[in-house]
């Protein structure tokens, strides 16, 4: 059941596992050269962004000085250090950013940097990804496409949690085909876990669970039903176990239910509004909507009402709801408004006009790609749930809230790695590769 490998070889001296390993660090050592590059660039004298990042960062040092767990950073900094409780946001980004805090990292640039480490990590962890799915020479180029993709590298000097969904996406994609190629309970567990962590990075990534460890685990080859069943079952209840300090935490410490964040009634609202249904900002967000509307009580009580009010304006113009939802689809899929949308992402959040442009048009080339990719996988026989779980992902979680472009992060991996498979076959026919090796460093034929 493992996965088909190219057996080529490059110039170079890659003649063992060992050698591959040291090539594709290499290659995410230079990955961390563009990403600090670019950080010292476009960074370096720029000041904190008034948006998520400024909560994430302040949050961040507030933790890492025994401030208090996850309070709300601008009530504590502009309102006489008052110690309010918040779970805007999912908690796994900010406690990375406090573990750099409490080593030194505490100005925003120096979290910056600390990005870029997690970014370059990412670019290693995409390579073995895509060894595992497509064989070594694709490893190596799926290190090399993520290292210097610009979709890739532009989230690192944001302070946003993209970053960390990049590297954690391409662990579970990994661990996804280790599943399939060698069903384990320990596996299961990994991959329980993995899907976990990205929802504690990202709320709507807990639809992995369903999109993509559940699928997988029922559809395994050669495997009783009993079985998969049983190890469906470990791997979900892994990924609750995991979560489940966090959504505890949660629920002792606001009046209504919070479970994974309070910021769904928020985004709703904001992407439920008059001019988000139609005109420049239809299928996007209005993040001017909160002004006009005064919700008092902790956050689990603004965040039930702005949700109430959201399926209020919802039930009220369901005529219109499949145009805005599939508009918000095509801004993420990069299918509607697509340079309008870039200069959304520019000016609200500071990602760099051209960087970002060259990202939107590496973006078309790598799907298609990655649909010529797909072929030369199925012809292997090797599953695509998994790359179809992460399109269903970002599709749905856009279509219940709204498109932008860094929600698109899990598809990016997969897009990475799809395009790596084609390039394996592309350098096979010139008659160029690595030599590939199986899970336990033996030379494939």
């Amino acid at each position: 059941m493992a996965a088909v490998q190219d057996g080529n070889r490059v110039p170079g001296g890659a003649e063992s596992p060992r050698h591959w390993y040291l090539w594709l660090t290499a290659i995410s050592a230079g990955g961390l050269a563009v990403r600090v590059a670019y950080v010292l660039i476009a960074k370096r004298h720029a000041g904190l962004p008034f948006n998520d990042a400024l909560y994430y960062h302040y949050q961040a040092d507030l933790l890492a000085e025994g401030k208090g767990w996850f309070i709300n950073p601008v009530s504590y900094l502009d309102f006489h250090h008052q110690i309010v409780p918040a779970a805007e946001h999912p908690p796994l980004w900010t406690l990375v950013l406090a573990v750099a805090a409490f080593v030194g990292c505490k100005s925003y640039l120096s979290q910056l940097f600390c990005a870029c480490v997690v970014g370059s990590v990412a670019v290693f962890v995409t390579g073995l990804a895509a060894r595992r799915v497509a064989g070594t020479t694709a490893g190596l180029i799926a290190g090399a496409l993520a290292a210097v993709y610009p979709n890739y590298w532009l989230n690192d000097g944001l302070g946003l949690s993209e970053t960390l969904v990049l590297l954690i996406v391409a662990a579970i994609l990994l661990w996804t085909f280790r599943f399939w190629q060698h069903p384990s309970w320990q596996a299961a567990v990994t991959l329980g876990v993995l899907c976990a962590l990205a929802a504690l990075t990202r709320s709507e990534l807990l639809l992995l669970i369903v999109l993509v460890l559940v699928p997988v685990g029922l559809t395994l080859r050669g495997v009783r039903l009993r079985r998969r069943v049983t190890l469906v079952g470990i791997g979900v209840l892994a990924a609750l176990l995991t979560m489940a300090p966090w959504v505890g935490f949660n629920l002792s410490r606001f009046s209504q239910p919070e479970f994974i964040s309070s910021e769904f009634g928020t985004t709703l609202f904001c992407a439920n509004d008059g001019v988000t249904y139609e005109g420049r900002l239809l299928g996007y967000w209005n993040g001017s909507c909160l002004r006009h509307v005064h919700a008092g009580g902790d956050e689990s009580v603004r965040d039930a009402k702005y949700r109430h009010k959201a399926i209020q304006f919802i039930k009220a113009h369901e005529d219109q709801l499949p145009i805005v939802m599939a508009a918000r689809a095509g801004r993420e899929l990069g299918l509607f408004r697509p340079l309008e949308q870039i200069d959304f992402d520019h000016t609200l959040e500071y990602r760099p006009l051209l960087a970002a442009q060259v990202g939107l048009f590496m973006y078309y080339a790598l799907v298609v790609m990655s649909l010529l990719g797909a072929v030369v996988l199925r012809r292997r026989a090797i599953t695509m749930m998994p790359f179809v779980g992460l399109l269903a992902e970002v599709v749905i979680a856009s279509m219940l809230t709204y498109g932008a472009t860094r929600f698109r992060t899990p598809l990016e991996v997969a897009l990475v790695v799809l395009s790596a498979a084609l390039g394996s076959v592309v350098f096979s026919s010139l008659g160029r590769g690595v030599p590939s090796f199986g899970p336990k460093g033996e030379q494939l034929p």
